[in-house]
């Protein structure tokens, strides 16, 4: 049987292919540690298949990829001077594995394709939560909440927001058929079910914020140019004085209060002074990617005996600055502060554009939810995560959106056309 290549690597064609491998590796995200080495080697599969047809993929535009890939290749190089590099080598080269997936899948994904496999994915987690989950003890927070089958409740909290992103921009943005509207539905209302049940303050607030980005995304581009600008200024000056403001009338406190939090953040601010002490041994270029948390580690059996985590893994100091900073110091800390910086000015940028992004509110709700979590979580910068896979696919559809505008202004150049992000010949969105 003869497969044509376009239906792997061609956006508006591939349908049948990436949608499936996306709720693939929406799976694989969330439970690979319950299925096993195998569901990895598939979530391999499926996205590196496609460069091996067709290496142009990435070949053709390479200046993103590069720099998108200057992070992971960092951190392999970090298993020079790391004293555990067998460790640091594994979880770079992991690490660098995912990031490049979400490259690949950024060139052949169309974002309504994305919704639709990140909705699809998303409800078959949250179902086998559902069917199969239980409450646990949260020795950090203090509580019982009901996680799923998950290892912590905030891996459950944000796996419901990623279904709720992704459901409500397909039914909202993406031109779905009505047979589509109960999936979007369903989905939607499971996942703020998930959210609730889960009690995480961290998931709460960070589903609030990406509510509110995607919101304003799609406000400001039924706006004229000139008003876009206008409004994005009004909007961050409005966000800096009400920080301010909070920061200065207690308010932040209350809001901690509300959550069952203390000014502590229920430990994790002794984490983070301990992880600036580990730091500081070694603060250019850190002890190297993923090494502190290992079997032997004096600081970091202390720690897991301190918190509780009788498993001695999947522990981490619930903030991605700091956890970068412990691994790879002041080099690996500038270059990650880079890539959230990227995730505010890219949609921003984009937004201001003249050219309507209707996707631009599925990556702005997306990017809000990364930065904010990355206060308290490490989402895009471990091996295997949703996190690291979607910061590198949004990051690198939006270099390729801001190239096709300048392109366009530029007709004289020659320029392969913008792919249209259809979901095949069912869905579409307007770009």
């Amino acid at each position: 049987m003869n497969i044509r290549l376009a239906s792997i690597v061609d956006p508006e064609q591939n349908t049948t292919y990436v949608v499936p491998c996306v709720v693939l590796s929406i799976i694989v995200f969330a439970y690979s540690v319950n299925f096993g080495p195998l569901s990895i080697l598939a979530f391999y599969g499926c996205w590196l298949l496609p460069f091996a047809l067709a290496p142009g993929i990435l070949l053709r535009r390479p200046g993103p990829v590069i720099l998108l890939l200057l992070i992971p290749l960092f951190f392999m190089l970090s298993t020079i001077w790391s004293d555990a590099w067998p460790a640091t080598l594994r979880a770079s080269i992991q690490y660098t594995i995912t990031v490049f997936a979400g490259l690949v899948a950024a060139r052949i994904t169309a974002p309504g394709n994305l919704a639709l496999g990140g909705t699809i994915g998303g409800l078959l987690v949250l179902l086998y939560s559902t069917a199969s989950g239980g409450h646990s003890y949260d020795y950090i927070d203090g509580d019982f909440a009901f996680n799923g089958a998950f290892s912590s409740k905030n891996q459950l909290g944000y796996f419901a927001t990623l279904a709720i992103i992704f459901s409500l921009s397909l039914g909202w943005v993406f031109r779905i058929p009505r047979a589509l509207a109960p999936l979007c539905a369903g989905t939607v209302a499971l996942g703020l079910v998930m959210l609730w049940l889960s009690d995480s303050a961290t998931s709460l607030l960070s589903a609030s914020a990406a509510g509110a980005a995607m919101l304003f995304a799609g406000f400001v581009m039924l706006l004229a140019p000139w008003l876009r600008r206008a409004s994005v200024l009004l909007a961050a000056t409005a966000i800096a004085t009400l920080v301010l403001a909070s920061h200065h009338m207690g308010v932040f406190d209350a809001v901690l209060a509300a959550f069952g939090k203390d000014a502590t953040l229920t430990g994790r601010t002794y984490l983070w002074s301990k992880a600036f002490e580990f730091g500081a041994e070694q603060p250019v270029l850190g002890l190297g990617y993923n090494s502190f948390w290992v079997h032997g580690r004096p600081e970091a059996e202390t720690l897991w005996d301190a918190f509780y985590i009788t498993a001695r893994s999947g522990f981490h100091f619930h903030n991605a600055l700091i956890e970068t900073y412990v691994g790879t110091g002041l080099v690996g800390l500038g270059l990650v502060t880079a890539l959230c910086l990227l995730l505010i000015i890219m949609p921003v940028s984009a937004a201001l554009g003249r050219k309507s992004v209707g996707s631009l509110i599925l990556f702005a709700g997306l990017a809000v939810l990364f930065v904010v979590r990355s206060v308290a979580e490490v989402d895009f910068v471990t091996p295997h995560t949703v996190g690291s896979f979607l910061v590198a696919f949004i990051l690198l559809r939006l270099f390729d959106h801001h190239r096709s505008i300048r392109n366009a202004a530029h007709p004289s150049m020659p320029v392969r056309p913008t792919q249209h992000p259809s979901l095949g010949r069912l869905i579409g969105v307007f770009e």
